[in-house]
């Protein structure tokens, strides 16, 4: 069973992307642009929108009571080295 990395920094840094860093130290880029073909996620293609990005209950979140599982935002981040 994997270990399920939280994430505890999150900060918009453009392009639909936010820079994380997770409970383990390690940080990256979340690349956002992958959900935005789903209606549901339809809002974080607005920037005012999506800059409200913020780490909260382990994960990334937005207005409205969006979030992402912290699962998927540790899957398909760029880890920066």
């Amino acid at each position: 069973m994997e270990q399920l990395h939280y994430v505890t920094n999150a900060v918009p840094c453009g392009g639909q992307k936010v820079r994380v860093e997770f409970d383990t130290g390690e940080k990256g880029i979340f690349d956002c642009g992958y959900l935005t073909a789903d209606p549901y996620w339809r809002r974080l293609k607005e920037e005012k929108f999506f800059n409200t990005a913020r780490a909260e209950y382990g994960t990334v979140v937005w207005d409205d009571n969006i979030d992402v599982a912290p699962e998927s935002v540790w899957e398909r981040t760029c880890i920066i080295k």
